[in-house]
């Protein structure tokens, strides 16, 4: 077997075939040309060569990558991190892996492909913005491949965003709610108006306990009068906890709850001994049967940011209630309303009709001294 030096690297024969020899951030990578020719094997070595000299991932460790290996660094990344929404990304990295199959090459995830995968999802009844979600985290395996070194820049396929619908306009005015409250179950009808009246998501209202997250203060009487009640940061989509004072509405809901409390069951909301479940059925039900159909339980969000503004909360105070770490999202909920519109322009309407009413001001005229 003849071995030859030519330049960063060396050809040799293992058989009929030609092979080359380079290295690359200090390991000694082998690879075959395929070929009998001998100039084959030394254009493949110049060309690795080139692109080890631009800094790219060369050779067979990009080409050995699979939508195996990304899927599993994906979720290593998402575990490192203790990112809550590892379920969604397992979900979504099943979806990818049904349709290119997870031995699929990552050099073989070409854009085109992308475009292929997003219009076979649109065929499926997905909406734009889930086929977005998908394919950002399709982009984030390959970032993250490119970050550990098996892929270089250029092996990332340019990024896919569909056109999203506008973001959702669903709301519950507090008469619509007290109506589908008093259609929902006994049992959910407290965690629904905690979530009118506090904005929050219906996994922190889930996670609510007596002893870790209520501090309940009572008169001598034994009569609930105040207290706080806290998310904790481990049940935060932004990973910090925030306390509300029991006061007003949250108050009573918190006092009903209190009267309704199981002594074996630890959670503020219950059913019977169990903490509440899934009751998206439910949820559809009370909703058909309060002519509400269409509101999702997300909905109690939007409606409570905008509640609280129409109520005169400043925004910043109002974004401590629901959590709302930035305020772009905020706005995204705080969606302006035909009644909001119809309550300006009543109010501009009477700011004029005042300032006709008010009788005319004395012009003043300004005497200018003229200086020769």
């Amino acid at each position: 077997m003849s071995r030859e030096r030519r330049g960063d690297g060396t050809v040799y024969q293992r058989g009929a075939t030609w092979w080359i020899q380079y290295s690359h951030r200090g390991k000694v990578e082998r690879e075959s040309s395929h070929s009998p020719d001998r100039k084959v094997a030394l254009k493949l070595l110049k060309y690795r060569n080139g692109e080890a000299a631009r800094g790219r991932v060369i050779g067979p460790v990009a080409e050995k990558v699979t939508l195996a290996d990304m899927k599993e660094a994906l979720l290593t990344d998402y575990r490192l991190h203790g990112n809550r929404s590892i379920a969604t990304a397992e979900h979504f990295a099943r979806n990818l892996v049904a349709h290119f199959g997870e031995t699929a090459r990552a050099l073989d995830i070409t854009s085109d492909r992308i475009a292929s995968f997003a219009e076979a999802r649109q065929k499926q009844g997905l909406a734009n913005a889930s086929i977005n979600r998908e394919t950002a985290c399709l982009r984030h395996m390959f970032n993250l491949m490119v970050k550990a070194g098996r892929l270089s820049r250029d092996n990332v396929p340019s990024a896919l965003r569909l056109e999203e619908a506008a973001a959702r306009r669903g709301f519950l005015e507090p008469a619509d709610f007290a109506r589908l409250r008093d259609a929902l179950p006994a049992y959910l009808r407290e965690p629904a108006s905690f979530l009118y009246v506090t904005g929050w998501r219906k996994g922190a209202m889930r996670s609510l306990t007596w002893l870790r997250d209520c501090e309940l203060d009572f008169d001598g009487d034994g009569v609930l009068v105040g207290g706080v009640v806290t998310l904790q940061a481990e049940h935060s989509k932004n990973k910090q906890p925030y306390t509300l004072p029991l006061k007003g509405e949250l108050l009573e809901v918190i006092r009903r709850a209190w009267a309704n409390r199981e002594s074996e069951c630890p959670y503020v909301f219950h059913d019977g001994k169990l903490p509440v479940g899934d009751f998206r059925k439910a949820w559809r039900r009370a909703c058909k049967a309060a002519g509400l159909e269409g509101i999702l339980v997300h909905d109690m969000r939007r409606s409570c940011a905008r509640n609280l503004v129409r109520a005169g909360v400043a925004e910043r105070v109002a974004m401590s209630v629901t959590g709302h770490k930035t305020r772009s999202m905020f706005d995204r909920y705080n969606i302006v309303g035909v009644t909001d519109l119809e309550q300006a322009m009543e109010r501009v309407s009477e700011y004029v009709a005042a300032r006709a009413a008010e009788p005319a001001k004395p012009k003043v005229i300004e005497l200018v001294r003229k200086v020769a």
